[in-house]
């Protein structure tokens, strides 16, 4: 089962979602948002609403036109 975590990109202050199955990364979307509690908060609706990978970059695409 995929699951999303969130991860801190080094010097830029910004925060991303990785995509996880069987403690193996296969998907990275860094640089999603300066703001860390929207960022989790996005990672928690993936995981509560078991997100398909499939849907990964369409579904964070979305959040970044709502957010700006």
């Amino acid at each position: 089962m995929v699951t999303y975590k969130v991860i801190e990109c080094k010097g830029l202050s910004t925060y991303g979602i990785i995509a996880v199955d069987s403690d193996e990364i296969i998907e990275e979307i860094p640089d999603i948002s300066a703001n860390k509690d929207a960022v989790i908060g996005l990672a928690n609706r993936m995981n509560h609403d078991r997100l398909s990978l499939i849907h990964f970059c369409d579904v964070v695409e979305d959040f970044l036109i709502s957010e700006y």
